[in-house]
C-alpha cells in the first residue's frame, strides 16, 4: 500500500506522468511542483528532458525552492542568461509550460491580473506576468491549481492574462494560436482536460475519495463530465519514493494536506 501523500506530491506525480524524453519545457519563476515534475520525469522516464527558460538551462538542485530565481534552486546548471537573452529567444517557445491563477475558467483562461473592479481600480491586483510569449508560442500548457474554489474556478476570468482555449477551439485559431494550448488542469480534487469541440473543461477523473459532486460544488460554472466518472491513479510507490529521495529529500511538498 502506498504511503499517504499531499496533493502538491500528486500534483508533481501526475505532471510528471504526461511529459516526454527529449522534450524542452520550463517550471516558471515561482514553480516548485512544476519543477518537481521536471525532475521527477527526469528521474524516472525522461532522462534527456531538457529544461530551459528561467534564464537557466538544465538545473541540477540538490532540493526544491520556492522560486527558480533563487540562485540556490539551479545547485549548478549547464548555462546561465540574462532576461534580455531570454525575452530575445523566448518567441520560439518550448515543448510544454506551466501557469496558475488567481481565477480560471471553464475555457482555461487564466487571469493573473485583478480580481473584481477595472483594470484601473481593480479591488484586487495581482502580480500579472513577466512573458507572455511561452503562453502563447509553447505546444501545450498544463494548469496547476493549489486550490478548488468557487472562487478560482469562475466562469469567466476578469481578464485574461494567459489564453486558454478562450471563448471556443476555433476563437483560438482566430487569434492566432496555433499550438495546443491547455492540456490538463490539475487541482487538489481532480483533473480536467478539455473538450476538443467545444474548448470547455471536462472532468477526467477524481481524486482518490473525491466523488463528482464534491468536484461540482467547489467550481463556480457547471462542469462536463462522463456519466461514468473515473479515479485518478494514485501515486505508486517508485513515484513516491523517487520524488522524496531524489527530487524533494527536504520534503517541501509534504507540507500541508495529505490524501
Amino acid at each position: 500500500m502506498t504511503a499517504p501523500y499531499s496533493a502538491s506530491e500528486f500534483t508533481a506525480i501526475l505532471l510528471a506522468r504526461d511529459l516526454h524524453d527529449g522534450e524542452r519545457g520550463a517550471a516558471g519563476a515561482s514553480a516548485t511542483i512544476p519543477m518537481a515534475a521536471i525532475l521527477l520525469a527526469r528521474a524516472l522516464h525522461a532522462p534527456n528532458i531538457q529544461i530551459a527558460g528561467e534564464m537557466f538551462v538544465n538545473p541540477q538542485p540538490r532540493r526544491l525552492w520556492h522560486s527558480m530565481l533563487d540562485d540556490r534552486a539551479l545547485g549548478r546548471c549547464e548555462a546561465a542568461e540574462t532576461f534580455t537573452e531570454l525575452f530575445e529567444h523566448s518567441h520560439r517557445g518550448l515543448d510544454f509550460f506551466f501557469h496558475s491563477g488567481l481565477q480560471i475558467d471553464r475555457y482555461g483562461n487564466i487571469n493573473l491580473h485583478f480580481v473584481g473592479g477595472t483594470y484601473d481600480r481593480p479591488k484586487m491586483r495581482g502580480p500579472g506576468a513577466a512573458n507572455i510569449s511561452y503562453a502563447a508560442r509553447s505546444k501545450r500548457f498544463y494548469i496547476c491549481a493549489t486550490q478548488h474554489t468557487p472562487r478560482v474556478f469562475v466562469p469567466a476570468v476578469d481578464f485574461i492574462t494567459i489564453a486558454g482555449n478562450l471563448h471556443g477551439p476555433d476563437s483560438r485559431r482566430q487569434a492566432g494560436l496555433v499550438h495546443e494550448g491547455p492540456r490538463y488542469c490539475i487541482t487538489p480534487l481532480c483533473v480536467f482536460d478539455f473538450a476538443a469541440e467545444t474548448g470547455l473543461m471536462r472532468l477526467k477523473s477524481v481524486h482518490p475519495g473525491v466523488t463528482p459532486d464534491q468536484v461540482d460544488a467547489a467550481s463556480g460554472f457547471e462542469v462536463e463530465r462522463p456519466a461514468l466518472v473515473p479515479t485518478t491513479s494514485p501515486p505508486t510507490e517508485i513515484e513516491l519514493a523517487t520524488l522524496r529521495r531524489v527530487v524533494d529529500p527536504a520534503g517541501d511538498l509534504r507540507e500541508g494536506h495529505s490524501l
